[in-house]
């Protein structure tokens, strides 16, 4: 188990872990795209539509904005190991919420692309903004973080020595505010979406 335990974290903190969730991901939506999505009627697909983002929102809420300060107080954990649990559970909902925007992403081409929809610039930038966002945190974000929490792990640093490194700190600012739009996005696609199939 403990062996288990060592490469799952490991490949949490791998800085290319994502573009490795990514390419298999994209193929399997190209598959559901040709044998599930394409043949499904408008409404069929703006359901599937609402459930998605609002599936997404509820876990980046539920994970990211209830959970984590749950954890984070918790008076069994130390401070170093609460500064490595916060990383891996920011990595693993990052690769959750990838996954599931590409599917989201996939669905709404379609849906776009039917006759009699209109979907205006505005719905569009909320239902492409989490997914840009998503990408941005593991490619440009996390990569950084992970070395730094990695050296925690490995007894070479303290979480009072991150917490006193400006730009640590910076970037998690930086990964919060990203989230808080991302969550946004989502509640409003969510809202138009709901709004639209109670007509």
């Amino acid at each position: 188990m403990s062996c288990c335990n060592f490469e799952v974290a490991k490949f949490l903190r791998d800085p290319y872990s994502t573009v490795k969730i990514l390419l298999p991901t994209a193929a399997i939506q190209t598959v559901m795209h040709c044998k599930v999505w394409s043949d499904k009627s408008t409404r069929h697909l703006a359901i599937a539509l609402l459930a998605t983002t609002v599936g997404r929102f509820a876990l980046n809420v539920h994970l990211g904005w209830i959970e984590t300060p749950i954890l984070n107080r918790l008076p069994c954990l130390t401070d170093d190991q609460k500064i490595m649990l916060n990383d891996y559970r920011m990595s693993l909902i990052s690769k959750m919420d990838l996954l599931s925007g590409l599917a989201v992403m996939d669905i709404f081409y379609i849906y776009s692309q039917r006759p009699m929809v209109n979907v205006p610039p505005c719905v569009t930038t909320v239902m492409v903004a989490p997914v840009a966002i998503s990408v941005l945190q593991g490619i440009c974000l996390m990569p950084q973080s992970h070395r730094q929490v990695a050296r925690v792990h490995e007894g070479k640093s303290t979480s009072a020595d991150l917490l006193n490194d400006a730009s640590f700190v910076q970037r998690r600012k930086i990964f919060v505010g990203l989230d808080f739009v991302k969550v946004s996005c989502l509640a409003i696609a969510g809202l138009r979406f709901g709004c639209q199939l109670s007509k």
